[in-house]
């Protein structure tokens, strides 16, 4: 597949975040495989003493949510999926008791966040060149927001970046456009001036369907064909992408 258009340099950059700006060290992309270790520490905050058939219960439901596992357009709420999981563990489902068990869950796969080293030089060369920068990412099982602005709080990033949406506010989830259309808007920018920098086949997809310039950060030199404008190993090469282009165009 090719692009449909030629690049045009850029006015604005989106990024994905997860395996793009910052990653989670020894973290599986799907987390099926800690669902027990993750589910002990909800238990653990909310006084819980799930049994076997509760923990699998829950687990299953886990997996219905899991987009590795169950691809959906529509994004949930993490909210309602662990009121609904901690009642059937009896416990109250208000919203201190769910907020106790959404620290913990996600919290089980945040201490190990940490960011790429290429990408706070990357995005301050970027800002240098007056370029605005914004995060447009898909959220785990529905994940509240606050917890992505903590991820770039402790990457160093919140300053780097103009705008951040989720697909927890958008209500839809890549490669849908919506979100990349909300992203232009919010980075005021039209489609055909902003690019969009992601490392997996739907981050490509769905900014080409949103008429943005894709960019695919290939960190494992792994060469897919999905279509991208520009390929790069390293963010810090972005600066120079957007300059060629730019005389070239």
């Amino acid at each position: 597949m090719s692009p449909a258009r030629q690049a045009a340099a850029p006015r604005a950059i989106g990024f994905d975040l997860g395996e793009t700006l910052l990653t989670y060290a020894g973290t599986p992309l799907n987390w099926a495989a800690l669902y027990p270790d993750a589910l002990a520490r909800v238990a653990a905050a909310c006084g819980a003493a799930p049994t076997p058939a509760d923990l699998d219960r829950a687990i299953q439901r886990l997996r219905q949510a899991n987009t590795r596992l169950h691809p959906r357009a529509r994004e949930i709420r993490a909210e309602e999926l662990f009121a609904d999981l901690l009642a059937d563990w009896g416990r109250p489902a208000d919203a201190a008791e769910t907020r106790r068990a959404l620290e913990a869950f996600f919290g089980f796969f945040q201490r190990r966040m940490q960011p790429y080293p290429d990408t706070a030089p990357a995005l301050a060369a970027l800002r240098a060149r007056g370029l605005r920068l914004g995060v447009l990412t898909d959220v785990p099982y529905g994940m509240p927001r606050e917890f992505v602005e903590r991820d770039l709080a402790g990457a160093g990033l919140t300053a780097c970046l103009d705008t951040l949406l989720t697909s927890g506010e958008v209500g839809w989830r890549k490669p849908e456009p919506a979100g990349f259309h909300a992203l232009a808007a919010r980075l005021e920018a039209d489609a055909s001036t902003l690019w969009y920098v992601g490392n997996e086949e739907k981050d490509i997809r769905g900014a080409l369907a949103a008429g943005l310039t894709a960019v695919l950060i290939d960190r494992d030199r792994q060469r897919p064909a999905w279509g991208q404008h520009h390929t790069v190993s390293d963010l810090r090469a972005l600066p120079e992408l957007v300059e060629t282009t730019a005389a070239s165009t």
